[in-house]
């Protein structure tokens, strides 16, 4: 694939392998652009796009003919036609992956292959946002845990695609990492890299300074009960030891939500250390990036709101992430574009951890009064609450969630 893609294909018959709206807008774009010779679908009867031949897939001719897959359903299609023998890339491509590969030869654009999980693709989202950026790269995105070996949700096919598009890669985005089997498969995908690929490793971390309640020797994110059966309960958001203990030793509701609003309810050293060690990590993981963000971090965490949860930016980070991804591609147009756009969109959904009032006045946090509002991620849809009304819904629910570990013999 590293050289002329288009020209490649063109030496084949091209088959839209789709017929709904996709392939017919497909169609309609590239009609006049590309040899398109026939249609086809997994459906028992197939409706033409236009006047094009249709065939069944059966028809198909491996090594003559090159599908473009027009289909919400591409994974599940990848994944027939690659126990086919069909290879992607060389025998077939989604149509979304063929356009960003067919402007890239148009236009002369770069391409940018990003691997990590929401963070990595949020910032490609503020970047696709960017017309200016657009014009210039094509991203394609890969998620971590599907073609990374490590990962709960390993998809060889995934990661047969990932590995096709590395090696025409002009630039590889990825997170700094420390832990050795994160390391290893994330080596093993860099062995797939051209000579000319530029990587650029994204300096992450998790934020631990506002969430002085996740003190103890294991800091591992428990988003689940885990049974006896090895099944799963939401713990609701994540689990919180200090207000597990003061369920476990009698306390109501009432009771908790009193002793958890008071300003010295976390001990002051024990917030201080823990945004030290904080910031401490953050500049070890500084020291292995490309794009750094401890200094950021440590200047403003208590000006302005950086995370929503340990994990996820707040945009006001996702903004300075992507700014200094376009310092590093020297595009000052771009930076000016970022600077005055409206990029919650992108995070309007990520539910919030509240933060104790004990350690927002510990850290001097200045955007954080009685009135501060965080986002609920709720059954019935987000919701905005006040801190008191997130913790009484968030310990009446682990009040419920015992209740439910117990009688049903379950193990927490």
């Amino acid at each position: 694939m590293k050289s002329s893609f288009v020209r490649k294909i063109s030496q084949k018959r091209i088959i839209l392998w789709g017929t709904g709206t996709i392939g017919h807008l497909f169609y309609e774009n590239y009609k006049n652009k590309l040899d398109i010779v026939a249609c086809t679908s997994n459906e028992k009867n197939i409706e033409p796009i236009e006047r094009l031949k249709v065939i069944s897939p059966v028809q198909i001719k491996p090594g003559q003919d090159f599908i473009i897959v027009c289909s919400s359903y591409y994974p599940e299609i990848r994944n027939q036609l690659m126990s086919e023998g069909y290879e992607v890339g060389l025998d077939f491509i989604g149509y979304d992956s063929f356009e960003k590969l067919y402007e890239r030869e148009i236009k002369e654009k770069k391409i940018i292959i990003a691997v990590g999980q929401c963070e990595i693709y949020e910032i490609c989202q503020v970047l696709n946002m960017l017309n200016t950026f657009v014009e210039k790269y094509c991203i394609f995105y890969f998620d971590e845990q599907k073609v990374c070996c490590h990962g709960n949700n390993y998809d060889l096919a995934e990661t047969k695609e990932c590995l096709t598009f590395l090696q025409i890669a002009d630039f590889f985005i990825k997170p700094s990492v420390l832990e050795p089997r994160v390391m290893n498969s994330f080596q093993f995908l860099r062995m797939y890299l051209n000579g000319q690929c530029e990587s650029i490793t994204i300096s992450l971390f998790n934020m631990d300074s506002y969430w002085a309640q996740d003190i103890a020797n294991q800091r591992a994110i428990n988003k689940f009960y885990i049974t006896k059966r090895n099944q799963k309960l939401c713990a609701y958001v994540e689990k919180d030891q200090v207000i597990e203990q003061l369920i476990d030793e009698g306390y109501s509701v009432n009771e908790i939500l009193s002793m958890i609003k008071r300003d010295d309810f976390f001990d002051y050293n024990k917030v201080i250390e823990n945004h030290h060690n904080c910031i401490k990590r953050a500049k070890i993981t500084d020291r292995l990036s490309t794009i750094k963000m401890s200094e950021f971090v440590e200047k403003n965490y208590n000006l302005m709101k950086l995370y929503c949860d340990r994990g996820h930016f707040h945009e006001n980070l996702l903004r300075e992430y992507a700014k200094r991804v376009l310092q590093f591609f020297s595009d000052k147009e771009s930076i000016k574009k970022l600077l005055n756009m409206d990029i919650s969109c992108i995070t309007q959904n990520v539910n919030e951890l509240p933060i104790y009032p004990s350690t927002a006045r510990i850290l001097n946090l200045e955007w954080i009064n009685e009135n501060t509002l965080y986002r609920q991620r709720r059954y019935d849809g987000v919701r905005l609450v006040t801190f008191e009304e997130y913790m009484e819904a968030f310990i009446q629910y682990c009040k419920y969630a015992k209740e439910v570990l117990k009688y049903t013999q379950w193990s927490s």
